[in-house]
């Protein structure tokens, strides 16, 4: 009697997922269908909103939607956007030269520059990629703010010490942004190379804000951990 209860709570338990792998099946099938009409739409607010439903998916039809929607010249700057992040988000290396075409995209800095900084925050999702290394340490001296604080801020998430001494010139840039990226950066990267940078800048440096994030970043700078 026992065993005849367990063949029977196993078939019952295979039916079921049987049904739940058929019916989730066909949900993603309907709203892949449904993104790629979304996708289609002349409303950039219908495709922003089909983009921002690939978020849920990891395959890689939704992958190539992604890529497809950041790599089109003529998308609306909202939805190119999403597209981006949502690639750095995922951080699958088929992503990067796609992100790397769209940071430096020289014609980018007049249309839309913000683009180009959403493209170098997702590049901080990529450690150890020297391509993506290269263009962000190039980044840090570009014409445009929004765009010299993404690359700051992913070299720091990157964390490669070779960024330190690219870093550190930053330290006294006109630029108050500039100069707290930096400082953050060198403390995400923690590395002990930049102890006499921060050092000199609490010696000279009166700003509370600055010293502050100098405190922060020395607390996760080795040997201080």
């Amino acid at each position: 009697m026992k065993n005849r209860i367990t063949r029977f709570q196993f078939v019952i338990t295979g039916l079921s997922t049987l049904f739940f792998l058929m019916f989730t099946g066909a949900s993603w099938a309907y709203n892949i269908k449904e993104i790629e009409s979304g996708l289609n739409s002349g409303d950039w607010k219908v495709r922003l909103s089909a983009v921002e439903k690939l978020s849920g998916l990891n395959d890689q039809k939704s992958l190539n939607m992604l890529l497809e929607v950041a790599g089109a010249r003529g998308e609306y700057w909202p939805v190119k956007i999403k597209a981006i992040q949502l690639l750095g988000e995922r951080g699958d290396p088929a992503a990067i030269p796609v992100l790397l075409d769209i940071y430096n995209d020289i014609f980018l800095h007049s249309e839309c520059p913000s683009i180009k900084s959403y493209a170098g925050i997702a590049l901080g999702s990529f450690k150890n990629n020297e391509q993506v290394f290269n263009a962000l340490i190039l980044g840090i001296n570009d014409p445009e703010l929004l765009i010299r604080e993404s690359s700051i801020d992913s070299l720091g998430k990157i964390g490669n010490p070779r960024a330190i001494e690219h870093l550190v010139k930053l330290l006294n840039d006109k630029s108050f942004a500039i100069r707290h990226s930096a400082i953050k950066a060198l403390g995400n990267i923690g590395d002990k190379k930049a102890i006499p940078y921060l050092n000199k800048i609490l010696e000279n440096d009166k700003d509370s804000v600055i010293r502050e994030a100098v405190l922060a970043a020395m607390k996760k700078v080795s040997p201080y951990r």
